[in-house]
């Protein structure tokens, strides 16, 4: 996984990005096993998750998807699915592979700023398809899942612009399932029947690949 990184840091430095790398050496913005055949990319990584979590403990990879309420509920759903063995928060007996579409962190809300321009997930989209595709042919996975509508839209794109990918779905983000009330109905953040939807939804997953 080094060419990855490597090329995450030639974007970083052709485009002036905030070099992260310096500050958090492991946020490389994946985790688990590349060579799973099932694959979960979300948006982004997380900066308020990563400047939260360092007021309390050491940091180190790990602490990738394994933050925040949702972070813990997709560790619950995949290990319930045998995509991952032993204790869902520790850093082993990954079946499957996490990663982002966007590899730059953001904070939440600096990242909501530049949702006025337009062009902000097409330039994002571009910049880092090399990345994902890098990824994927390491990879070589079966199925992708994207978490959520904003890293669909940008899959999408980068799709559109030459991206090579396998067989894609797409569910909803489990910060969605636990932050937000469901569109439609009465059901609120952290509803028991969404929790129990979304980790049935990963076990149907597995079963199907």
């Amino acid at each position: 996984m080094n060419d990855v990184v490597n090329l995450q840091k030639e974007i970083i430095s052709e485009n002036g990005l905030y070099d992260w790398f310096k500050d958090f050496s492991w946020l490389t913005g994946y985790i688990g096993e590349i060579s799973s055949p099932i694959w979960f990319l979300g948006e982004n990584p997380s900066l308020s998750q990563v400047d939260k979590q360092s007021k309390k403990e050491t940091l180190n990879e790990n602490l990738q998807w394994n933050a925040s309420a949702g972070d813990k509920l997709l560790r619950e759903a995949i290990t319930e699915a045998d995509l991952k063995s032993g204790n869902p928060e520790n850093n082993e007996g990954w079946k499957c592979y996490i990663s982002n579409v966007v590899k730059e962190p953001e904070i939440v809300n600096e990242r909501n700023k530049k949702k006025s321009d337009s062009s902000y997930y097409k330039k994002q989209a571009v910049m880092w398809l090399p990345v994902l595709q890098k990824q994927i042919e390491i990879g070589s996975p079966k199925l992708i899942v994207i978490l959520g509508g904003q890293a669909d839209k940008i899959f999408r794109y980068m799709l559109k612009n030459g991206l090579v990918s396998p067989k894609h779905l797409k569910i909803h983000h489990y910060s969605y399932i636990m932050l937000r009330p469901e569109s439609g109905t009465k059901r609120g953040p952290r509803h028991p029947e969404r929790i129990k939807e979304f980790k049935e939804s990963i076990v149907q997953i597995a079963k199907n690949v």
